[in-house]
Parts: structure tokens; C-alpha cells; sequence
């Protein structure tokens, strides 16, 4: 069994690729805001916001994660995509 130093790093590293994947999804969800306003079409689309959270809701049970965490989830990575799209939309 690691030790509570082997168990921290290894979470360091999931963090690591947590922040690494969270940016690079970031840096497409900008891509599409420009799609988007280059087209005319809406920043905000409720139907693929609520498939997002669905999307999450369904990966949290595949791997035992609650549906509340799913949302929180989904929830905090919405809002900064919103955010930063709310800028590209200026």
C-alpha cells in the first residue's frame, strides 16, 4: 500500500492532468463561441447546456460519482466556459 507522500503525488499528477485537459477543452469551447458568433447564432444554448450536465450525470455513474457531484461538476466548468465566452462575444 503506498505511503500518504506516494498517495499525494499521485494525486498531484491526476491534478496535473485534470488542469492540462480542463484547459484544452477550454481553448476548443473558445473555438466554438467564435463559430458561433461568426455565424449569428446564440452565445447561450439551453438545450446543449442541459445535454452537457446530462453527459456528466451519466460519466459520475459510470465510474460511482453522485448526480449532485456530477452537477457541481458540470457547473463549474459551464460557468467558466460561459465567462470566457461572454468576452469572445464583446
Amino acid at each position: 500500500m503506498p505511503n500518504t507522500k506516494e498517495l499525494r503525488d499521485m494525486i498531484g499528477d491526476i491534478d496535473q492532468q485534470i488542469i492540462e485537459l480542463i484547459a484544452t477543452r477550454m481553448e476548443i469551447a473558445d473555438e466554438l463561441a467564435k463559430a458561433k458568433k461568426e455565424t449569428g447564432q446564440n452565445k447561450w444554448d439551453e438545450i446543449k447546456e442541459r445535454e452537457v450536465i446530462n453527459r456528466y450525470h451519466e460519466l459520475c455513474e459510470e465510474v460511482s460519482l453522485s448526480e449532485e457531484e456530477a452537477k457541481q461538476i458540470a457547473e463549474v466548468i459551464l460557468h467558466i466556459s460561459k465567462a470566457r465566452q461572454m468576452h469572445i462575444f464583446e
